[in-house]
């Protein structure tokens, strides 16, 4: 069984690579980007001047302003800073916003992770129930003897080593099933393995025990009294939260959770979950391999250094980073293609917090003023290929010559959904059809025909921010949109950036304009090229030169080639109509 599943992952990600996607998922596609409820009152967190808790606002510009000079490599989309219970700190990179959820992938463990510490309050469940016992209609008696010792403790320590992970999640509906039939690598409890289906499989257990969904479950004891309102939850082909992943949140709605476990469970006055749980949840429960995150694993959190400080994280860069010694916390929501906060933010934060003293310090209003004004100009500015700039001058020309002017393409792979997402929602493209281009007061919108959908992307002609929103088979998403062009001897070319707000990533399309017809190169942030490795590691393969050795040396030349349009597809189009 896991050696067709193991193939089958190979073959889905050949045929990723190929966009061969018509028949991915396997059970067909479901949207999984739903409306957000309305927020009614939410009660904020604190706010206070930075020095009555011992900061001083020039430290935390500071901060700002080195995380802001690596929009490459950080690529920040709003920071929070919290000290002994009060933001004070916060900003946002426009066209990103604070009071918007944001897709928060892994960081959704340590919510599901807290929702079973509850259930174990409350006596619903214990951590050493075993699996057999909890889905007993799913497991055949062949089966029972392999994972007859797996538990509810080995979900939660990632200690399975199941083999039915993230990729195989496409290739069958029912995710209970594939899980429990998967023969273990190791004998469970022995090892750390991180897989995003023991999570999953927790969010299963949790509906089997309680008879509720995770959220419907979850809003009683944890979102109503921490007032988190505006929230959505991904869910599998068979309507269960997928734990691991999908919850959407806003970044303080994120740092609630933190301070509830720097408090120890309880929240004004209340408890949420006990003591206990709070210490065994963030204590290393099982030790992690030695690289980035060595210091272990607790329950759904990870242990981040020997001081009793612990980690959400979230790929794409969504980090709550707790320090119990300071007491504070941090918040990152961020586009970056690292799975921990590492490297210089990690360095930034350690002299930010090393900077926190015991007692308040001195007012000090030019300072703080000075702090908000340069955390609300934040804009988010990726480096862009090629010299381009916003001249006017030049966007008049480039306007006039394209106005009402349509681009028919050829056959491609490209869309307006970053092909990350579309993997992540098995929301996959049939391409680009068409290209039209329309002169507004403004500046000039840019239209996009994929099937039976038509996307504007509008631009300012000085190059500044739009928001609009993309509709993607039935899923809308908030854009926000900004461009850059420069003129050649043989026409012009357009970089539009489009940050889907509410989640880490961006679509980048550079289209170049000439007599003959256009050429529009489909990027993305994060870079591809990373997210692929990723995927190569879900399925258990570090490398491609493993995939090649198993594909033989007759595939090679087609595999890198195949790697490098999946990277950054191209679509070629040519004039349909000219209508001058």
């Amino acid at each position: 069984m896991d050696l067709t599943i193991q193939m089958r992952s190979i073959d889905m990600l050949l045929k990723l690579f190929k966009h061969d996607v018509g028949a991915l998922p396997a059970y067909g596609y479901r949207p999984q980007k739903l409306p957000l409820p309305e927020a009614k009152a939410p009660k904020p967190l604190l706010r206070c001047a930075p020095e009555a808790a011992g900061v001083k606002s020039a430290a935390l510009q500071r901060f700002f302003e080195a995380v802001n000079g690596e929009q490459d490599s950080i690529a920040a989309h709003g920071a929070m800073i919290l000290r002994r219970g009060k933001v004070i700190a916060e900003g946002a990179w426009a066209p990103y916003r604070l009071d918007v959820p944001h897709m928060l992938y892994s960081m959704s463990k340590s919510f599901l992770g807290t929702a079973i510490g509850i259930a174990v309050d409350e006596g619903i469940l214990s951590l050493d129930e075993k699996l057999v016992d909890i889905f007993p209609d799913l497991v055949t008696p062949n089966h029972a003897k392999l994972i007859r010792s797996m538990t509810v403790r080995h979900l939660l320590t990632m200690s399975t080593g199941s083999r039915f992970n993230e990729m195989g999640t496409l290739l069958d509906g029912n995710w209970q099933k594939m899980f429990l039939e998967s023969v273990p690598k190791f004998e469970p409890g022995t090892a750390f393995d991180y897989n995003s289906l023991n999570t999953y499989m927790l969010s299963a257990v949790l509906c089997r025990k309680t008879g509720q969904s995770v959220t419907q479950y979850l809003k009683p004891r944890l979102f109503e009294p921490l007032s988190i309102e505006r929230f959505t939850w991904e869910t599998c082909p068979m309507g269960i939260e997928k734990g691991g992943w999908g919850l959407s949140l806003t970044m303080e709605d994120a740092a609630k959770l933190g301070q509830l476990y720097l408090n120890r469970g309880m929240w004004e006055g209340k408890r949420i979950f006990s003591e206990a749980w709070a210490e065994a949840a963030t204590k290393k429960q099982i030790d992690t391999p030695k690289g980035e995150m060595k210091h272990g694993y607790g329950y759904q959190i990870w242990v981040s250094d020997a001081e009793g400080g612990f980690q959400f994280n979230g790929a794409f860069g969504q980090y709550v980073i707790v320090s119990p010694k300071h007491d504070a916390l941090a918040v990152i929501f961020s586009g970056s293609a690292n799975l921990f906060a590492q490297g210089t933010l990690t360095e930034h934060l350690h002299t930010l917090f090393s900077s926190f003293a015991d007692d308040p310090l001195p007012e000090d209003h030019e300072a703080e003023a000075a702090l908000r004004t340069y955390c609300r100009s934040l804009l988010f500015s990726p480096s862009l290929k090629g010299d381009l700039a916003s001249d006017a001058a030049v966007f008049a020309r480039m306007a006039a010559y394209l106005d009402h002017k349509e681009y028919r393409f050829r056959p491609n792979a490209g869309g307006i959904l970053p092909q990350t997402l579309q993997s992540v929602h098995g929301n996959f493209t049939g391409g680009a059809d068409l290209l039209r281009f329309e002169r507004r007061e403004y500046g000039m919108d840019v239209y996009l025909y994929e099937g039976d959908e038509r996307n504007r992307i509008a631009v300012n002609a000085d190059g500044s921010l739009r928001y609009g929103r993309i509709a993607v088979r039935g899923e809308w998403h908030k854009t926000g949109s900004r461009a850059l062009w420069k003129e050649e001897d043989d026409g012009f070319s357009l970089a539009l950036l489009v940050s889907l707000t509410e989640t880490p990533n961006a679509r980048i399309l550079y289209i170049r304009v000439r007599q003959s017809g256009i050429t529009v190169t489909f990027d993305e942030l994060p870079e591809l090229s990373r997210v692929t490795a990723m995927l190569f590691e879900l399925v258990g393969i570090s490398g491609l030169d493993y995939l090649k050795r198993l594909l033989g040396a007759a595939q090679k030349e087609n595999l890198t080639a195949a790697l490098r349009d999946f990277a950054a597809p191209t679509a070629q189009g040519v004039p349909i109509r000219l209508n001058e």
